[in-house]
């Protein structure tokens, strides 16, 4: 029986019947793209890796909920980002063309093989004798002297208690951080308004309406659920995609929507003069299989993905608001006559929620500035997306102001648990720079980046937030 010391929250201080013991050189929790690209790289630097995953499936958003996008694989100018981003993204293609049925007229690219990717990122684990844990999800920490000494999973054998000399936080939610007693934040933070008007990006995409109110702290973007449809007119479809629409276009008055069966519920509130959607858009994006798109046009506001209460609500809405979807597009829109549903993502997608408070908090400045850093370890390169956090307008941002901004080593770190590392979607960005390093490329390049930074710790034999950015930086490689 282990029962937690008088550092640890309420929460934490419970007994625990443990069923069984490990320890291993780094924990990683979380086994999405970033925790695969940590634990692949520490694991090819000889060091030993449990990688727990809650599911029984590799790549989080990317697999489970059909992100199909990979994003921000290279700069704005078109260079390539090199380390494990270009290998998974090679590997991915050359899989995809082999087995997903592309041809000369539609190559298969990396936005579009889930199915081959959660296969891809398995195998490159078990090259690198990563010891996978599906099915294990985090239960509660211990920390001695402020450093974390065991994390406490939950399996289907019961409780295994899990020492390591580093762990790192995948979870995207900062779940690990949170337990830790590390410092984080939910949501956005004050200045946000203030810092896109100094950018000049304080203004909606594609659209007329005000820009977003920043007056309220800890506003999150919000949830939605990929489908994919067959029996799509991709060619018609492509002609009107990602434009806002009015009543009257397509013949849709408000009369005949208010007829439809699914009118009123979740997404489908009137708003004003718009078409009432829940991005207020058709979004799609193409497949290389003839007729087959993956539809993001599902969306959940006020969720918390981070509570539980929260989160099931946003699962539950969210689900039903696919058929509501797909039903109004065959009904209403011209090319989905004849649409059926392929398939819809297995988990909710949350694009935000706590992110870590590190060491350098990367604000939108820097990254809409296209700053540099001389501890840099990972490069981004998406533009700034901050989808509505209040409603159906698209969203906030825009371009970056040049080729790719750095994200420095002090993102990754915090000097209150020394021995912790976060990675992907929870690294230490405000809500501005978030909505760039939430992208699938760059969570794969802070993973590998932060594999590395854990190995190199074991190795010397100290804390990761005292390795040298330079150690990092020389072993990565390709930054140089």
């Amino acid at each position: 029986m282990h029962s937690c010391n008088s550092e640890h929250t309420r929460e934490q201080a419970v007994l625990l019947p443990v069923e069984d013991q490990a320890k291993t050189d780094i924990l990683v929790i979380g086994g999405g793209v970033a925790g695969c690209a940590a634990a692949i790289a520490a694991a090819r630097h000889g060091k030993h890796v449990i990688l727990a995953e809650q599911s029984g499936i590799l790549g989080g958003q990317a697999t489970q909920g059909l992100v199909t996008p990979l994003d921000a694989r290279h700069t704005v100018s078109g260079i390539p980002f090199g380390g494990l981003l270009k290998e998974i993204a090679d590997d991915l293609q050359t899989l995809g063309q082999q087995y997903c049925a592309g041809d000369d007229h539609n190559p298969v690219s990396p936005i579009a093989a889930p199915h081959i990717l959660k296969y891809l990122l398995l195998q490159k684990c078990v090259d690198a004798c990563v010891d996978v844990w599906f099915h294990t999800s985090l239960l509660h920490t211990r920390t001695e002297d402020h450093k974390l000494s065991t994390v406490y999973l939950h399996t289907k054998s019961g409780v295994c208690a899990v020492q390591a000399n580093v762990f790192i936080d995948a979870t995207g939610d900062a779940d690990l951080v949170a337990k830790s007693g590390a410092p984080f934040t939910l949501g956005s933070e004050p200045g946000v308004g203030e810092q896109l008007v100094q950018a000049g990006l304080n203004k909606l995409h594609f659209s007329e309406k005000s820009t977003i109110d920043y007056s309220k702290r800890g506003m999150m973007q919000p949830v939605t659920i990929f489908f994919i449809l067959g029996g799509v007119d991709i060619e018609l479809v492509k002609t009107y995609n990602n434009i806002d629409y009015k009543f009257g276009d397509f013949g849709i008055t408000k009369e005949k929507f208010l007829a439809w069966k699914f009118a009123d519920t979740p997404g489908f509130e009137l708003n004003g003069d718009s078409l009432p959607l829940p991005q207020g858009r058709i979004l799609i994006t193409s497949s290389p299989r003839p007729g087959v798109a993956v539809i993001n046009m599902t969306r959940l506001t006020g969720i918390n993905g981070a509570d539980a209460h929260s989160l099931n609500e946003g699962e539950v809405k969210t689900q039903i608001q696919v058929i509501a979807v797909l039903d109004f597009l065959q009904k209403f829109i011209p090319g989905f006559e004849n649409a059926y549903l392929i398939q819809s993502a297995s988990t909710l997608g949350v694009r935000e929620t706590r992110r870590l408070k590190g060491r350098y908090l990367l604000r939108g400045l820097d990254a809409i500035g296209c700053q540099s850093f001389p501890d840099a370890i990972a490069r981004g390169s998406y533009i700034i997306d901050i989808h509505d956090p209040l409603g159906k307008r698209r969203a906030i941002g825009g371009a970056l102001q040049g080729d790719f901004y750095d994200i420095p080593y002090g993102c990754l770190i915090t000097d209150d648990v020394p021995n912790l590392l976060a990675c992907g979607r929870c690294i230490s960005a405000d809500h501005i720079a978030h909505s760039s390093t939430r992208i699938q490329g760059t969570c794969i390049q802070t993973g590998e980046a932060a594999g590395i930074a854990a190995a190199l710790a074991v190795e010397q034999g100290i804390e990761p937030n005292r390795v040298p950015a330079a150690d990092i930086q020389k072993t990565l490689g390709w930054l140089q």
